[in-house]
């Protein structure tokens, strides 16, 4: 049983599928999680219990409104686990929501693989680590984290980050960008607004602005990559000349000469892959009014997930106030205009790569599945586990 929410953890957990439907086609994998992971295990013959797009939060705000459904789709995955025991349950990444399984999946006796765990990106203190005494084991995308669950008594492996084999699969840049239009002389900016409808109505306007001060100053063009069932939702904030790329985020990135990004997993996403990035984020009126409230007092040195990984400021970000078109379109500029400032952008982009595993002999989906089979077979799997007739994973 696989079990994600958000947008990334549903791709890493249909990559981590989609390698066992491989190697072991006879085992049945579940899911409750997103669109691309229900795809996947229903062609196992497996039963995709709920669907999680959009159902992600940020801050109290964001919870509130999707509180109930996630109460409901808890409550559905855990009938159909007490009326179809499962030999396994890999938990990815969304903290909030499995952090409150691990309880019942302990309860059912069912091992438990935590993928992604929460805040593997924080190097010191006991944040993060409260899970580690319930979990089987941990595959996580960076060595401290490794380190410090291991420090707990946690049975963790370093498998790092599933995107560098987003990196490896991406066609040649050149033939994207001419896929794109980019004609020779032009430059080509990705606009990525979100995964979010509420990232989506903020940001959204604020990058058509930036966009229309950039091509006032020179040659550009525009690509607008969102997940498929936001693209209605995005379209009317874009001119018609931008295409709006369905589920094409990675190959935006690739072909572009510099891209405005979304806080989050996304900001990692353009590291990988090489891509001068503005990191931009910014609220709505209640969801402002609590980050001043809640957060701000706590003096977060970085937001984007590169600068977090170097602890230092690599990557642009705009917050908040800060969060302007101007500003934005001046910091893209920049970028298109002064090669030394996307040479040192690289530079730090080559140590995350690093970070991310990037040295590791085996890529993070091959990883985690061989821990997926060494916990089935090996005896962390349930007492049906058994290594001549595997059982429904």
């Amino acid at each position: 049983m696989f079990i994600a929410g958000d947008l990334s953890g549903d791709a890493y957990s249909a990559k981590l599928a989609e390698r066992l439907a491989e190697s072991h086609p006879e085992w049945r994998l579940h899911a409750l999680g997103g669109r691309r992971l229900g795809e996947v295990v229903r062609r196992t013959g497996g039963t995709w219990v709920g669907d999680t797009t959009n159902c992600s939060a940020i801050g109290l705000c964001s919870v509130v409104l999707i509180y109930f459904r996630a109460r409901w789709l808890s409550f559905k995955m855990r009938r159909y686990v007490r009326r179809n025991p499962v030999d396994v349950v890999v938990l990815c990444d969304w903290g909030g929501f499995n952090c409150r399984q691990l309880k019942f999946f302990t309860g059912q006796r069912t091992p438990i693989l935590y993928y992604f765990p929460p805040r593997s990106w924080q190097r010191s203190g006991a944040a993060g680590l409260q899970f580690a005494s319930m979990a089987t084991r941990v595959a996580t995308p960076f060595q401290w984290s490794e380190e410090r669950l291991r420090s707990v008594g946690c049975h963790a492996d370093w498998v790092g980050h599933p995107l560098l084999e987003s990196r490896r699969e991406l066609p040649d840049r050149d033939v994207l960008r001419r896929e794109f239009g980019v004609q020779p002389g032009e430059k080509l900016v990705a606009l990525l607004p979100g995964s979010r409808i509420s990232e989506i109505k903020v940001l959204s306007p604020r990058m058509a602005e930036a966009a229309k001060i950039l091509a006032a100053k020179g040659r550009v063009k525009f690509v607008v990559p969102v997940p498929a069932p936001l693209v209605e939702k995005v379209r009317p904030f874009f001119p018609s000349e931008f295409p709006v790329l369905v589920g094409r985020a990675s190959e935006a990135l690739r072909a572009s000469d510099a891209a405005i990004v979304k806080m989050g997993s996304a900001t990692l996403e353009a590291a990988v892959i090489g891509a001068p990035q503005v990191a931009v984020y910014d609220f709505g009126f209640l969801s402002r009014i609590e980050w001043l409230l809640l957060w701000t007092w706590k003096k977060i040195p970085f937001i984007a997930m590169p600068n977090i990984i170097l602890q230092r400021k690599l990557v642009t970000e705009l917050l908040g106030l800060e969060c302007r078109p101007d500003k934005i379109a001046a910091e893209i500029e920049l970028l298109l205009q002064n090669p030394e400032a996307k040479e040192s952008m690289e530079q730090g982009y080559q140590e995350i790569r690093t970070h991310l595993g990037g040295d590791l002999p085996v890529s993070a989906s091959d990883r985690t599945a061989q821990i997926l089979v060494e916990m089935i077979q090996g005896g962390d799997g349930g007492d049906h586990a058994t290594g001549a007739e595997l059982p429904t994973a």
